[in-house]
């Protein structure tokens, strides 16, 4: 399977998107156990240069479009994951536990806490948001940062399209900067219940499977780093 995808390049965005179905699952860049990634499957002059071809506009627009979700899902790094697979990805991660009972477990730090409470208020909020609404300054920075990706890799935020900034006046300024909501609110009732009915060991092998069918030499120690459980 692999090499079949590395023979030609990605310069679609439908084909990305195929991509990424057929698959399951995939890291945005390099990763540790050398899982397919678009960097690979893209060329390096492809990228920023705002053509169709651009592929930095894809990470966004396939989360827009419903077809799979976009976070920090791989490593602590972002990637992907499609509709079919999330159910057993968030089956296997969070084995049906709540924010709170993850909290209670000791699994989610304080700084994730402060964050995720925003959202109890908010349906979607972006980057500059969640930093101001909740108080991180340049000097927490790093905090952020960690607290932003334990709540991705948990799958209890994931980034939901782009915001731009606003003014007294109500008009938008500055660049866009990602958008984020609970797990929940981006992928709606039919995938959250449809993880409820695996069983996380069966889903967690499943995954683990499709690593090794696709990067048969990966070693079991960063497999789980990779997919963070």
């Amino acid at each position: 399977m692999p090499n079949n995808y590395m023979n030609t390049k990605i310069t679609e965005y439908s084909d990305f998107v195929s991509t990424v179905e057929d698959l399951g699952f995939m890291s945005l860049s390099n990763n540790c156990i050398g899982f397919i990634n678009l960097s690979d499957l893209t060329r390096p002059e492809q990228w920023h240069t705002d053509l169709p071809s651009d592929p930095w506009p894809w990470r966004i627009n396939i989360e827009r479009d419903h077809k799979a979700a976009y976070a920090k899902l791989f490593g602590k790094k972002p990637g992907f994951i499609s509709l079919e697979w999330y159910p057993k990805f968030l089956a296997a991660r969070r084995k049906g536990r709540s924010f709170s009972e993850l909290y209670s477990d000791g699994l989610l730090s304080n700084h994730a806490k402060r964050i995720y409470s925003l959202f109890e208020d908010h349906e979607c909020l972006a980057a500059h948001e969640i930093k101001s609404l909740s108080g991180f300054t340049k000097e927490l920075g790093s905090k952020y940062e960690s607290a932003m990706c334990e709540l991705q890799m948990w799958m209890l935020i994931t980034v939901n399209g782009t915001k731009r900034k606003m003014n007294s006046k109500g008009e938008t300024y500055g660049w866009a900067s990602t958008a984020y909501s609970t797990v929940e609110t981006w992928a709606g009732d039919e995938l959250i219940e449809g993880s409820i009915g695996i069983k996380p060991e069966d889903a967690m092998e499943e995954i683990i499977a499709r690593i090794k069918e696709i990067t048969p030499c990966a070693g079991a120690k960063k497999i789980r780093s990779f997919i963070g459980f």
